[in-house]
């Protein structure tokens, strides 16, 4: 977007009760999450928009660097960014206007993708399903990684992050 209000806002949700640990769930606000929850255990139908994506195979661009920052005109900080590549669609942008809340979903994003790289690493006689059942029964324990009013939208353009050179820029 051309400026920070062009964002839509959302509530992100990581794995989590209604959700398998490696998909990542978009709702408009954290009272719909509330409602999917209620729905989702009295096993009703959900309600309310739900974007789901799944993270399995997904990697995080330029990750080595942590979140990049895109500036706005009128703002007085940048704001912070993760880029999401999934296998088989197009890429998933999430931003904050502060580092701090972006931060858990950066982190639940990563430990999902982490737990991945090592079952596949470690147990390569096992088939997708059965090592999706288990990273279901060891996330279950864990609470989820939820941040309410992310933003899921294109940035205009990638500054550098943390000093950086500024990256190459491809289309979508």
């Amino acid at each position: 977007p051309n400026s920070a209000k062009d964002w839509k806002p959302k509530y992100v949700v990581i794995g989590g009760i209604i959700a398998q640990p490696w998909m990542m769930n978009m709702y408009r606000s954290k009272s719909e999450y509330d409602i999917a929850v209620i729905e989702t255990q009295a096993r009703r139908p959900v309600s309310v928009k739900v974007k789901q994506f799944s993270l399995q195979g997904a990697r995080i661009q330029n990750d080595w660097q942590g979140p990049q920052m895109v500036k706005y005109k009128n703002k007085l900080h940048p704001w912070k960014y993760i880029v999401v590549l999934p296998v088989a669609r197009n890429p998933i942008k999430i931003s904050s206007p502060n580092l701090a809340s972006l931060k858990p979903v950066h982190e639940g994003i990563r430990r999902v993708l982490l737990a991945q790289q090592r079952d596949r690493g470690n147990k390569p006689s096992q088939s997708n399903h059965q090592q999706h059942q288990q990273q279901h029964q060891q996330h279950q324990q864990q609470p989820p990684q939820q941040q309410p009013q992310y933003h899921q939208a294109p940035p205009p353009q990638q500054q550098p992050a943390y000093g950086q050179p500024p990256q190459q820029q491809y289309g979508y």
